[in-house]
């Protein structure tokens, strides 16, 4: 038991660092960053955030291609929201890494409440990845803007 959890958070602090070595965020726009392992290979998780995102009407899906899904969400006000997904075979090959990311398109939703948060935690809850084998969710306000303000519907 001692070693599966170890191998977790080996397995999270390596997402960390892969995810915060990308291109730098640009601070003067909301954003959220959060990074999810399962236990589900991922081709099948490809498969549930594109069917999702499908069919989430505020959703609009831009390209899928590789591993990478990038999508729109219009929020009820209007605001837009730049939404992708990278999904990342683990080196085990039994389950997959994803990476989340939601960036508000204006300045001033720069204190969101957690509104980027919550247009990638709906597309994983909304496809059931929250229910699948091996979950885990890690981000944190420094990755997330408003994530302890989120309150998503």
């Amino acid at each position: 038991m001692a070693v599966r959890t170890l191998v977790a958070a080996c397995a999270l602090f390596v997402g960390m660092c892969i995810v915060t070595s990308g291109k730098p965020t640009n601070t003067t726009h909301a954003f959220c960053r959060v990074v999810w392992l399962v236990g589900v290979p991922c081709d099948q998780v490809k498969t549930a955030i594109l069917t999702q995102i499908k069919a989430m009407g505020s959703y609009k899906l831009i390209s899928a291609a590789s591993g990478v899904i990038q999508a729109n969400h219009t929020s009820a006000i209007g605001q837009i929201e730049a939404v992708n997904f990278t999904v990342i075979d683990t080196a085990m090959s039994l389950g997959c890494h994803i990476e989340g990311s939601s960036m508000s398109a204006f300045w001033y939703s720069l204190f969101d409440n957690g509104t980027n948060y919550c247009n990638l935690r709906n597309v994983i809850q909304g496809s059931g990845l929250n229910s699948a084998p091996g979950f885990v969710e890690f981000t944190n306000e420094w990755l997330c803007l408003g994530y302890g303000l989120s309150a998503c519907k």
